[in-house]
């Protein structure tokens, strides 16, 4: 009989009469696999759900003229060419702004022009009553904040006459919406960039841009458009960008903890089986030490074992894994989590090891054994 067929009969015989301790054993490792492969699977989805999550508290990224160029305005073109520097499928939304006073009657407001169809996404926590035209082409309606609207009595409806007094320009819009944000945007009148432009004579210009960008590195990223465009200065919002990143630092730092536990909690469960296992086979192993079987063969024999446990408790342990992602991710998020192929190879290689660890002591007993002493009885 060849070495290898024995070897594998030895090991197939090893699990049959030890069914109940393998079965422990294999479910500490299942459930193990099962956690951990779960909450990776939810780690990485985690950042792109926070992220879209943080993205409902507005733009994360101030695009202004930079100190330097000792300008108050930018080309409206220039948003669009920084724009296709993020990947497009963490880019949310961008919006482009202009901001100058007007007079309507004998009071001077703020008013801000701005691409109404970026509204929802740059600024989706503002309450707006009535309804705006998303066509940037569209003129002769604009948005009014809450507490102009009621201090002014500016209703939907009411017909504005705004003129710009640097330029002479005048224009009559129409109300058609009142803004509630809780900020300074309820003392704001806001109207369409292109008739912002035309009012204040400012034709393909703009003060500032909002980004809205999901994923990590923006920091980074900002850099790196700044260094291409001198001209200009793109910088995260702190307010926003710096809370996103504390949340998630503190969810990873859950997410490691768990992951230890889980790995300690297994690793002893397993070594304190395979302890058991070899004091039971004591005489078994004292035998096969006197027909010849060296400390190396037996030591492959135990890290054999351990190896199938592991194998096979992995791929039971990603199934359910999976499932208690989607549990977590509907729960928490409403919405599934990705399958992650890398996730695999991290928790077959994590289980192989905590599995080799956990055989370490067990072995130890193995060599030890005196032949001699235990076929005596003693």
């Amino acid at each position: 009989m060849r070495k290898s067929t024995m070897f594998f009969r030895m090991l197939a015989s090893s699990f049959q009469q030890r069914k109940s301790r393998m079965l422990i054993a294999l479910f500490a490792i299942i459930v193990g696999t099962a956690v951990i492969s779960g909450l990776l699977s939810v780690y990485y989805d985690i950042k792109i759900k926070m992220g879209m999550e943080f993205r409902s508290y507005g733009a994360n990224l101030i695009l202004t003229p930079s100190s330097d160029s000792r300008q108050k305005v930018f080309p409206e073109s220039t948003t669009q060419e920084i724009a296709g520097v993020f990947p497009q499928q963490n880019l949310v939304g961008y919006t482009t702004n202009l901001y100058g006073l007007v007079k309507i009657n004998s009071r001077k407001l703020v008013l801000v022009g701005t691409w109404f169809d970026q509204i929802s996404k740059i600024t989706p926590y503002w309450e707006i009553t009535g309804t705006m035209d998303k066509d940037r082409k569209a003129s002769g309606t604009v948005l009014v904040g809450k507490a102009v609207s009621d201090k002014l009595g500016y209703k939907i409806g009411t017909l504005l006459p705004l003129k710009d007094e640097l330029t002479g320009n005048e224009q009559k819009v129409k109300v058609t919406g009142i803004v509630s944000s809780g900020g300074t945007e309820d003392n704001q009148i806001f109207i369409n960039l292109a008739d912002a432009q035309r009012l204040f004579h400012q034709e393909g210009l703009a003060n500032t841009a909002y980004f809205s960008v999901t994923g990590e590195g923006l920091d980074a990223e900002a850099s790196a458009v700044n260094v291409k465009f001198p001209q200009m200065k793109l910088s995260p919002i702190k307010q926003i960008s710096g809370s996103e990143t504390v949340m998630l630092d503190k969810i990873s730092s859950l997410v490691y903890i768990v992951v230890v536990i889980i790995l300690l909690s297994t690793l002893l469960c397993v070594a304190t089986t395979m302890m058991t296992m070899v004091m039971e086979r004591k005489q078994e192993i004292a035998l096969k030490k006197v027909l010849g079987a060296q400390n190396k063969a037996l030591s492959l024999e135990f890290l054999s074992e351990a190896g199938v446990l592991a194998l096979a408790g992995t791929l039971a342990g990603l199934v359910f894994g999976y499932f208690l992602a989607q549990i977590i991710g509907q729960s928490v998020f409403h919405a599934s989590i990705s399958f992650r192929w890398a996730v695999i190879p991290m928790v077959t290689v994590t289980a192989l090891l905590v599995a080799g660890l956990a055989s370490l002591i067990p072995l130890r007993s193995v060599i030890g054994i005196e032949p001699a002493v235990v076929l005596k009885g003693e």
